[in-house]
């Protein structure tokens, strides 16, 4: 049920991207990004709460300069994109990444891992996920991040001992998801989460979106009360819960929308500025 209650003080305002904020993958609306402009000029922080690594950031956002922190990798990383460093981690272990692996081993897939910022896949994925894994053309998008490659996934992880922020599966077929799906939920530490029908995002246990807006407001002084966050689908539900506001854009899922304070226009229909006119500016 909409929150009808008058303009809050709200001092952060976090918002997920694709299906909340941005049109298309890369594209800032001129609503919405006045709307962020109006946020700050109130002293408001605005913070990119996303699944993607911070190098997939698109720039219509980095290139704005009072975005200042961002919260990826559902949160696994907080970033400061000012001085390009992490501000707080929680990161999955080596031991259980290598674990999810073996199970991906065990098929064709397009799998990713995100590292310090950066996504890391197998040699030759991105040609492959175009014809071998079957990736639909409106996601070919996706593809174009700035990856590291390995030819084999698991030696990457024993070598480097690396601790990824998130592992993401971008496109599963219909015909493994249920087992790949019900493998995975057989493994301990691990969170599953989904922002939309076809991937799975794997996270820390505990780690989502909503863990990591609370370190960020400790780090910053903020009271967790005095947050909006902006969301539309199953990796923004730990973010929605945290914050003191939820919006939820008109095309979320319905698990998203039972919990919202507010249900605004449609992401194409900026209804993250909705929010952000209606419920934080003052």
């Amino acid at each position: 049920m909409e929150n009808t209650e008058a303009k809050r003080n709200i001092k952060l305002i976090a918002f997920d991207l694709d299906g909340t904020t941005l049109h298309g993958f890369a594209e800032l609306s001129e609503r919405n990004r006045r709307a962020m402009e109006k946020a700050n000029d109130a002293d408001i922080l605005v913070v990119p709460a996303t699944g993607r690594v911070r190098n997939f950031i698109p720039p219509c956002l980095t290139e704005l300069p009072f975005i200042r922190y961002a919260i990826t990798s559902n949160g696994g990383a907080v970033w400061d994109i000012l001085e390009n460093k992490v501000i707080c981690t929680d990161l999955i272990p080596t031991e259980t990444a290598l674990e999810v692996q073996k199970i991906f081993d065990d098929y064709e897939l397009y799998v990713e891992y995100y590292v310090h910022g950066r996504g890391v896949t197998k040699r030759g994925n991105p040609d492959k996920a175009r014809t071998i894994f079957g990736f639909p053309e409106e996601k070919y998008y996706f593809l174009t991040k700035d990856y590291t490659f390995t030819d084999n996934l698991s030696a990457y992880l024993k070598e480097t001992h690396a601790e990824p922020e998130k592992i993401n599966m971008m496109f599963i077929p219909e015909s493994v998801r249920p087992e790949i799906l019900a493998r995975l939920q057989k493994l301990g530490g691990i969170e599953l989460t989904f922002s939309n029908v076809d991937n799975i995002e794997i996270n820390k246990k505990g780690c989502d979106k909503g863990t990591a807006l609370y370190s960020l407001c400790k780090v910053l002084g903020i009271n967790p009360k005095n947050t909006m966050a902006a969301g539309d689908n199953g990796n923004d539900l730990g973010m929605l819960k945290a914050a003191g506001f939820a919006a939820v854009v008109g095309n979320g899922i319905e698990e998203a929308k039972a919990i919202a304070d507010a249900v605004v226009a449609p992401c194409i229909e900026d209804g993250f500025a909705e929010a952000v006119e209606r419920f934080a500016l003052r």
